[in-house]
């Protein structure tokens, strides 16, 4: 049956289309007529995000929506738009699919683009190591790994170990191979980098490049030393597929049993070690909103990303344990896992909450093997079909072959998700005040609900819904430590082009020229006297290399002739052949004197922003969070937009209605009575919750 036949199904298996996730979308409980799946997916998110894993010192996110940086935090998923910066003396690593990002000496890095294909990252100052493992995106489409810089951008041709360094100072950025090989691009400029070679680029129209010697490792090169040689001796990839994001850590924390009849037929099982008595999944960490996903789960343990985003968890023998999904050998290798916000399902009743002593109150509970995980965010039939069946084990080849040859979608039943009876509602579901889920605070810091028989008997007798019926609190972006350290020029990267200048990851996002920077006037606020100074002891720490080859004389490119986002292929000058040198590790070589160096124009001022150069168009940008906490409201509180309302907003309109029906939930709760609330007595406290406390 093909979608066009979808109206053709009887009146008792028409469930709206997002129903069709928990009806149609499942390959595992039961067989029965196929239905192909849409072939256009192009509206469901990302099946990858990245993480931030590793902070040492001082590292700072700005999300995307949000202008202001806050503390960085292990476990926060990052995608387009997003940007981390590591102070001097600190380090960060960001880890997707195929790759790892380490961060350090005021690495100043935007995610200009995240999607299934592509990996596009700007670098406005600093130092970075790319490690790339993979070019291939899911399910083995060609990928893109692209790396932007104000002299130049960097794409990988091979899969190997880069290291990236820009500097303001002098505005140059320095580009070494140490295996693999790029292509580093820009005005006039068009060169291809293999290993034990390393160029800098000055300037940006034209790009000057010139052979440089290469340096001893140093702080950021010994860290990425570490981190990789311990990804790459983990055994957890034994189990899991090399592509889930965290997989690495589970070694140091728990310990996997391979599958034996003790795991109930789920395969291997991994068990977090050191957990204290009482603790259940998804009760230490806290909610984040991070579109297009929406309601997101943080995990506080260092280990706890893998074992919230992908597969179940289950209670043996009162030990939990986590059921990652299809090994990396079923079926012939190649299942790659799908990323997912948070696994669990949402207890609510009435508005979405639940009424309790202290107020409104928020449930949910993880998911167990075998459970369907029902999107509370747009998604496709063959989205929900792919996101369920790489995340729980099994050893049906037909579903596997399904899935992935004939992508198909399985009608199964026509059962009402609500009335499924979950393994782990009555022994790990978590209640808080509903405020707490909306603000996004710590659950560590919240005073748990009680599970008195009253509220036991809510909560069995309330139905599963979508997703909260609340919308996000502002506090949820907000509320986090403020930053203990910034880069020195503070407004978002822009991307220069053609048209003129655009904002990094927003394409058709046009922006003012840069200039030096100043004091921001934000609302409700007076405007500032004087320009913000210029913290110039976060620039980052030069390393001086000595040129080996000069560079070439070139000249600017006209503008009307560069083509947007693109580096203009028809004026490339000739450059001489490309000396092999030593590895990196053997940093002493002999380089004879160079000729005096070409004239050129004097470098940019070191505290003004410096466009990125592209070759791939970013991602477009997401509207910011008050714009998309206003429509979400005006809308369908607590529901994540789908991309038509992101993108009406985007040019300005209203959000309009969501594109796919909801599955049925709960009506909101009645308003009560328009009578003013009696004021308490004197030395009464009073019941209002106070506002939630900054973040550790």
């Amino acid at each position: 049956m093909t979608r066009s036949n979808i109206s053709q199904l009887s009146p008792t298996i028409r469930p709206n289309r997002a129903r069709l996730c928990g009806l149609l979308g499942i390959l595992l409980l039961g067989a029965g007529p196929l239905l192909q799946a849409q072939n256009d997916n192009g509206g469901d998110p990302p099946n990858r995000v990245a993480r931030i894993s590793v902070i040492q010192g001082n590292v700072s996110l700005e999300p995307n929506g949000v202008d202001a940086f806050s503390q960085a935090e292990i476990n926060y998923p990052l995608t387009s738009g997003d940007r981390v910066y590591a102070d001097n003396n600190s380090f960060g690593e960001l880890q997707t699919a195929g790759l790892a990002i380490r961060l350090g000496n005021g690495a100043d890095v935007t995610l200009s683009s995240l999607t299934d294909s592509i990996a596009q990252f700007g670098l406005a100052q600093g130092s970075i190591r790319v490690r790339t493992r993979s070019l291939y995106g899911f399910n083995g489409q060609p990928g893109t790994v692209e790396v932007d810089t104000p002299n130049g951008a960097i794409l990988v041709d091979q899969p190997g170990d880069i290291r990236v360094d820009s500097y303001p100072q002098d505005d140059t950025t320095v580009v070494t191979v140490s295996s693999g090989a790029v292509e580093v691009t820009g005005q006039n400029l068009d060169q291809q980098l293999g290993p034990n070679q390393s160029m800098r680029l000055s300037g940006s129209n034209p790009v000057y490049a010139e052979q440089v010697q290469l340096l001893p490792p140093d702080g950021l090169d010994q860290f990425d030393q570490q981190r990789e040689y311990r990804r790459q001796r983990a055994s957890s990839y034994q189990y899991v597929s090399p592509d889930m994001i965290g997989a690495a850590d589970l070694d140091d924390y728990g310990d996997w049993q391979p599958g034996n009849q003790d795991n109930q037929g789920y395969g291997a099982v991994w068990y977090p070690r050191g957990v204290p008595a009482g603790w259940t999944p998804y009760s230490n960490g806290h909610w984040a909103w991070v579109a297009p996903w929406g309601w997101t789960w943080v995990e506080a343990e260092p280990w706890g990303f893998a074992p919230f985003h992908y597969g179940r968890w289950a209670s043996f023998g009162g030990r939990w344990g986590w059921v990652p999904g299809p090994p990396p050998s079923a079926f012939g290798g190649g299942i790659q896992p799908i990323y997912s916000p948070a696994l669990v399902a949402f207890v609510g009743g009435g508005g979405g909450g639940l009424s309790g002593v202290i107020g409104a109150i928020a449930a949910w509970f993880p998911l167990g093997p075998r459970e369907v995980y029902q999107p509370w965010y747009h998604a496709s039939p063959a989205y929900c079909n792919r996101v369920n069946v790489t995340n729980i084990y099994t050893t049906n080849v037909t579903e596997i072959h399904n899935t992935y040859i004939n992508k198909t979608v399985n009608v199964y039943n026509t059962t009402n998700v609500t009335n499924i009876t979950y393994v782990n509602r009555t022994v790990a579901t978590v209640v808080v005040p509903q405020s707490a889920l909306a603000s996004g605070r710590p659950i560590a810091q919240v005073q748990r609900v009680q599970l008195t028989p009253q509220v036991r008997a809510q909560l069995s007798a309330a139905p599963i819904i979508p997703h909260p019926m609340i919308t996000p609190a502002t506090a949820i972006v907000s509320a986090k430590a403020p930053a203990r350290a910034v880069p020195p020029v503070q407004a978002r990267p822009v991307v220069e082009t053609r048209q003129g200048f655009e904002r990094a990851g927003a394409p058709g996002t046009p922006v003012h020229a840069p200039q030096p920077t100043a004091a921001v006037n934000r609302p409700g606020q007076p405007a500032p006297a004087t320009a913000q100074p210029v913290n110039r002891a976060a620039f980052p720490q030069q390393r001086q290399a000595q040129v080996i080859a000069p560079a070439p004389v070139v000249h600017p490119a006209p503008a009307a002739q560069v083509p947007a986002n693109r580096p203009a292929p028809e004026v490339v000058p000739v450059r001489p052949p490309v000396t092999p040198q030593p590895a990196i590790q053997h940093p002493a070589q002999v380089a004879q004197p160079v000729a005096a160096p070409v004239q050129r124009a004097a470098p940019r001022p070191p505290d003004q922003p410096r466009p990125l150069i592209n070759k791939t168009p970013p991602a477009p940008v997401q509207p910011s969070f008050a714009d998309q906490k206003r429509a979400i409201q005006s809308v369908d509180p607590g529901r994540p937009l789908g991309p038509q309302q992101v993108e009406n907003l985007r040019n300005g309109r209203p959000a309009g209605p969501a594109q796919q029906a909801e599955a049925p939930h709960p009506p909101p709760a009645p308003r009560p009575n328009t009578v003013p609330p009696a004021k308490p007595k004197p030395g009464q406290p009073n019941d209002k919750e106070p506002p939630p406390p900054p973040r550790n």
